[in-house]
C-alpha cells in the first residue's frame, strides 16, 4: 500500500513537472512572436510618429526579448525625437538620458558594434550642449570622443566612423589629427565630400588658398562622377552636388587670387543649385565687373538686389558699373542709395560728388 501511494506521488511530481515544461516550452514559442509583434507595432507607429505609442509598444517588445538590440534602436529614436519636442531644459535631458541608458545596454550586450558607440556618442555631445556646469560639460564631452574613437577602432575601414572622430578632434583644436583622419576618409572613399571641404576649410584658415582650391576641386570631380543628368539626381551620396554652398566657396577662392575667368565659372555652378542666392549673384557681379564684362556685372548685380534688397553693399557696386557704362545718372542713384545707409564710406561720398561734378559739365550725360 505504500508503496502504491509513493507510485502514486511520483506520478503526480512527474505531471507537475511535464505541465511546466510545457508551459516552459510553449512560453518560449510564444515569447519571440509576441516580441515581434509589439516590435513591428511600434516600429510603425515610430513611421506615423506617434512616439509616445512607439515607446509603449516597444517597451512591451523589449519585455518579451531583452536582448534584441534591434528592437531598442526603434527606442532610443523615439528618445531622441521626445526630446527634440520637449519644453525645458529638464524634460530635454530626461529624455537624452533614457538614450544615454539604452545606448549602453545595447553596447554591453553587442560591444562590438560600432553604431552603439556612434550613436552614443551623439547623445553624449547633446547632454554636453544641456550641462549646466563647467564639469558636466568636460565629463560628457570627453565620453563623447571616448565612444568616437571606440567606433573608428573597431570599424577603421569605414569612412563614416574616421569622419565623425576626426570631426571630434577638429571641433577640439586638434587640427593635424583631424586632417589625417579626413585624408583617410579620402583614401577610403573618394567621393567623400565632407571630408574635402572640411580640408578646405582648415587649408584656408592657414591662409594656403591653393590649397584650398585644390580640396574644393577635389569636390568637383565627385560631383561631376555621381551627378546623373537624365535624372537630375546623384545615385551615389555627395550631400545633393553642393556641399555647403562648396561651389561659391570655390568663386570666391578665384576671385581673390583674380582668376575672374575661373570664378564666373564656379559662381556660375553655384546658381545652378540655388538661383536664389544673392550672395552668389553678388559675387558673379564682381568676377564680371572686374573682368570688364560691365553688361553682365550689371545684371548680377541687379539680380542680387532683387532677392535681397537688404545688400546694400550691391549698390555701390552697381553705381561704379553704371559709371564704367556711362551710366552718369543711374551711377548716382545707387550710390546715393548705399550711402545714405553707410554714411562712414567717405570713398564712397567723395566718388559720387566727382560723378556729379562730370555729370553737371556734361549734363548729355545720362
Amino acid at each position: 500500500m505504500k508503496d502504491k501511494v509513493l507510485a502514486k506521488d511520483t506520478r503526480i511530481i512527474i505531471s507537475i513537472i511535464i505541465i511546466f515544461v510545457a508551459i516552459f516550452c510553449l512560453w518560449q514559442v510564444v515569447r519571440p512572436w509576441m516580441a515581434e509583434y509589439f516590435y513591428r507595432k511600434g516600429f510603425v507607429e515610430n513611421t506615423y510618429r506617434r512616439y509616445e505609442d512607439s515607446i509603449r509598444s516597444l517597451n512591451t517588445a523589449n519585455k518579451f526579448a531583452p536582448w534584441e538590440t534591434y528592437y531598442m534602436i526603434t527606442q532610443v529614436r523615439n528618445y531622441e525625437e521626445m526630446s527634440r519636442q520637449a519644453e525645458g531644459v529638464a524634460n530635454k535631458v530626461a529624455w537624452l538620458t533614457k538614450s544615454k541608458d539604452l545606448y549602453e545596454l545595447m553596447i554591453k550586450i553587442n560591444p562590438t558594434n560600432p553604431w552603439y558607440y556612434s550613436g552614443l556618442a551623439a547623445i553624449y555631445l547633446s547632454l554636453f550642449n544641456f550641462s549646466p556646469t563647467p564639469e558636466e560639460r568636460k565629463k560628457f564631452y570627453d565620453l563623447a570622443g571616448d565612444a568616437y574613437k571606440k567606433a573608428a577602432s573597431i570599424d577603421n575601414l569605414n569612412p563614416l566612423f574616421q569622419m565623425s572622430l576626426a570631426y571630434y578632434y577638429h571641433r577640439s583644436g586638434k587640427v593635424e589629427e583631424a586632417v589625417k583622419l579626413y585624408e583617410k576618409c579620402t583614401i577610403l572613399d573618394d567621393l567623400f565630400v565632407e571630408a574635402y571641404y572640411n580640408l578646405g576649410e582648415i587649408e584656408i584658415s592657414k591662409g594656403n588658398y591653393d590649397a584650398a582650391i585644390k580640396r574644393f576641386e577635389q569636390m568637383v570631380s565627385a560631383d561631376e562622377q555621381t551627378y546623373d543628368k537624365d535624372t537630375k539626381t546623384y545615385p551615389d551620396w555627395v550631400k545633393g552636388g553642393n556641399f555647403n554652398n562648396y561651389r561659391a566657396k570655390l568663386g570666391e577662392l578665384y576671385l581673390a587670387k583674380r582668376d575672374f575667368k575661373q570664378a564666373i565659372y564656379y559662381f556660375k555652378y553655384a546658381l545652378e543649385k540655388n538661383q536664389e542666392d544673392a550672395r552668389v549673384w553678388r559675387g558673379l557681379g564682381v568676377a564680371y565687373h572686374q573682368s570688364g564684362e560691365i553688361e553682365l556685372a550689371i545684371y548680377a548685380y541687379k539680380q542680387a538686389l532683387n532677392i535681397d534688397p537688404e545688400m546694400t553693399d550691391v549698390n555701390k557696386y552697381l553705381g561704379y558699373a553704371y559709371y564704367n557704362a556711362g551710366l552718369l545718372n543711374s551711377s548716382m542713384e545707387n550710390l546715393r542709395h548705399y550711402s545714405s545707409g553707410n554714411p562712414g564710406d567717405k570713398k564712397a561720398q567723395e566718388d559720387m560728388d566727382k560723378i556729379g561734378v562730370i555729370r553737371s559739365r556734361f549734363p548729355g550725360k545720362q
